[in-house]
């Protein structure tokens, strides 16, 4: 009984000592991680932005009349030209009014003629009367009375003027309204949107309604597209600015572009969910558009800012940071002779992947970019090793990210 006591106990103590061992010598084992080469290369950060496609001339025809659309001639997008009827307004109603106004105009001049003849009359007796009271045959009394008809002659005289310059203003504007039933293009272009059909009512806008848009017509040889870009990137924006559209309508195809129109003051966001974020009108110019592009179609958009050619350069995920002295501090960590080295950088720009390096590494030397796990709780002197592929190269320039 007490010999297979020391057995057992023995045997404890050897399975201790070995799971000690390992658990040493696993200690001691180089982590295997994965890392990128700093190299040169090109650094181009991007604003990205949405928006929608629109042609760069494009105008609503709304009349300023009211009344039945009576004509419509084209259908939507139907190429025109500059001055085709493009909506007929049923014109009987202004027709009525242009042939009563001309009537009253007529009838003002015809008055008008009558109070000319009446003055003429007026001044010659307030003549004679002047001439005969110079003869003392006319007394002050008589003399006072032909002024004062002459006076009112003139007076009638300018009243029928008026009313022939009123008269005139009603006919102009009545005719103004009849010319108005008629609405034709003022450009060459495609009828891009029709809102209306023949028997509808044109409502004409006033200050506070917009009226009926009754159809648009686009100059689409100069295609643009209008994206919002947030305030926090204003200061990435210039004119003449390259930019890459991307149409996720057409299976990702992708046009060049260039910024034409900054917006002057910044808008409240478009989206509505969040009240707080202030965005820009930018317009982008397509400089290769083609017949598949169409106006309201979205768009995704990269704006080009300031381009680095040549510069050090990592990926974004090899950055880390810390405070220190309160100031924020950026650093990586390097494989140097196995092990971690912390290695304080100052970064430049940054695109969607890499990361510029001011300072701190020199090209070819190996950053660490993962596994993600670990790469988060690597301290300098760790033992490492760099990770192998299967045909022996080693594995990096890519950042693996595992999710838990």
């Amino acid at each position: 009984m007490k010999k297979k006591t020391i057995i057992f106990v023995g045997l404890a103590v050897l399975i201790t000592f070995i799971v000690v061992v390992s658990i040493f010598r696993k200690s001691q084992s180089p982590i295997e991680v994965e890392t990128t080469k700093v190299e040169k290369g090109d650094i181009s950060p991007t604003v990205n932005a949405d928006g929608l496609v629109a042609a760069k001339v494009a105008v609503n025809i709304q009349s300023q009349v009211m009344g039945e659309i009576i004509s419509l001639p084209f259908k939507e997008g139907d190429s025109v030209k500059k001055g085709d009827l493009l909506v007929q307004i049923n014109p009987d109603t202004y027709e009525r009014d242009v042939s009563s106004a001309k009537a009253s105009f007529d009838a003002a001049l015809v008055a008008l003629d009558e109070s000319e003849v009446n003055l003429a009359q007026r001044k010659r007796d307030y003549e004679r009367a002047l001439k005969l009271h110079q003869d003392k045959i006319f007394s002050d009394d008589q003399l006072e009375n032909a002024k004062l008809i002459y006076d009112q002659a003139i007076l009638q005289n300018r009243e029928a003027k008026t009313r022939v310059a009123q008269a005139k203003a009603t006919l102009e504007r009545a005719k103004d309204y009849l010319a108005k039933t008629t609405l034709r293009s003022p450009i060459d272009g495609v009828i891009t949107t029709l809102n209306a059909k023949e028997g509808e009512t044109a409502i004409m806008g006033t200050m506070n309604f917009a009226g009926t848009v009754i159809l648009i017509v686009s100059d689409l040889s100069e295609i643009i597209t209008e994206v919002q870009v947030d305030e926090a990137d204003f200061q990435k924006l210039k004119m003449g600015q390259k930019a890459t559209v991307i149409i996720d309508a057409l299976g990702g195809k992708k046009y060049d572009g260039k910024v034409i129109e900054i917006g002057a003051s910044a808008q409240q966001s478009s989206s509505g969910l969040q009240t707080n974020i202030r965005q820009f009108k930018v317009k982008i110019a397509i400089t290769n558009p083609d017949k598949d592009l169409k106006p309201g179609m979205t768009t995704r958009a990269k704006l080009y800012a300031e381009e680095r050619k040549g510069v050090l350069k990592i990926p974004i995920g090899a950055v880390k940071s810390e405070i220190k002295n309160g100031e924020q501090q950026y650093f990586c960590l390097k494989v140097e002779k196995g092990k971690v080295k912390k290695c304080e950088v100052k970064t430049g720009l940054a695109d969607d992947i890499n990361i510029e390096i001011i300072s701190g590494l020199n090209e070819g030397e190996e950053v660490i970019t993962g596994p993600y796990r670990i790469f988060k709780t690597l301290k300098e002197g760790d033992k490492v090793k760099i990770r192998k592929l299967a045909n022996g190269k080693k594995e990096g320039n890519e950042i693996k990210v595992e999710v838990s």
